[in-house]
């Protein structure tokens, strides 16, 4: 038996913003090659610690570099938009789905965040800025159904509260999740979640 749409309970799906929603692979890697004069790409990153890469850096300057680039406005302001992403928000809508950013930045990027989803049309109804490590909590207090995370530790420990997606990349692809589900893209997601909305 199916209900109307509007008959539907509400559901809530939490989205991680950097390597969900916001890629920003490419910006890194640029900033690499000009302050390194090294050439490198996302796809041959093998760690979601970037302070992990082997790139034959000395690690203290390349630590310090990340530092320095993770804190810049400019890297977030300029990042592309995730393939699918755009397109997939809008058919989550469309079945019903409240979406909200359950994201790690610090809360000096807010204002660079809110201006990124708007200028792009990413229609996020708010955005939960939290530290490393407490996506769970913010999930848990906010009654999310579920969370798409590409931080396979974060996706594990948001599996304890909700069901907990991990959207696949190189750089987590190597580390096995044992209560998270691993997804393959976008599409992945929005069949996923459109198909849990049908049967809600």
């Amino acid at each position: 038996m199916s209900y109307p749409l509007a008959n539907l309970p509400p559901v809530l799906v939490g989205l991680d913003l950097d390597g969900v929603v916001c890629d920003l692979g490419p910006g890194v890697a640029a900033r690499i090659a000009d302050r390194f004069g090294l050439t490198t790409h996302p796809s041959t990153w093998r760690s979601y610690d970037l302070r992990s890469l082997r790139l034959g850096l000395p690690h203290d300057r390349f630590c310090a570099f990340l530092d320095e680039t993770f804190a810049d406005p400019a890297l977030y302001g300029t990042a592309p938009v995730t393939r699918g992403a755009v397109e997939g928000l809008a058919q989550l809508r469309s079945a019903g789905w409240g979406v909200v950013g359950i994201t790690a930045r610090p809360p000096h990027l807010a204002a660079v965040t809110t201006r990124w989803l708007a200028d792009r049309g990413v229609p996020l109804d708010a955005v939960h800025h939290t530290v490393v490590g407490g996506k769970a909590a913010v999930a848990s207090r906010l009654a999310v159904d579920v969370a798409v995370e590409d931080n396979p530790v974060e996706a594990e420990l948001l599996a304890e509260v909700c069901r907990s997606y991990l959207l696949d990349h190189p750089y987590n692809r190597d580390v096995a999740v044992w209560k998270a589900c691993r997804l393959h893209s976008w599409g992945d997601l929005v069949g996923r979640l459109c198909q849990l909305r049908l049967f809600a």
